[in-house]
């Protein structure tokens, strides 16, 4: 039988530093993923609540989420890197972000969408 602990804060042992459990729960990061992005390969290093990801081309990722967002309303952070070069990732504005899966583009100095070697992407929101 599994156990449930209930609690509305939570504080060290000498009760010196509490954190309401809201804080906590709002405050986690719901998806993460540290992956390795190159053409036509899209290895996950490491992730949570990440079921896979989808390579759309150069420059496009898409992360499918393994336990769906609450709605289409959340926040995400990422970033993108090569040894040497200057890149940018952003959410794709030609696609609709769902409550399973968003993408991401990364592109180059000049515009132009490229793969790069390191891709991690984070999601804060409420789980559904």
């Amino acid at each position: 039988m599994a156990s449930i602990l209930r609690v509305d804060t939570l504080t060290d042992a000498s009760s010196n530093n509490s954190v309401p459990m809201s804080t906590v729960n709002a405050g986690t990061a719901k998806v993460w993923c540290s992956a390795t992005i190159a053409t036509n390969t899209h290895t996950i290093q490491d992730s949570f609540n990440v079921t896979s990801l989808t390579d759309g081309g150069a420059g496009i990722t898409s992360v499918v989420i393994n336990n769906d967002m609450d709605n289409d309303d959340y926040a995400v952070s990422a970033c993108i890197g090569i040894s040497g070069a200057r890149c940018f990732a952003n959410l794709n504005a030609n696609s609709d972000v769902t409550t399973g899966s968003y993408k991401m583009n990364s592109t180059n100095h000049a515009g132009g969408f490229e793969d790069y070697d390191v891709f991690g992407s984070s999601i804060h929101g409420d789980l559904a």
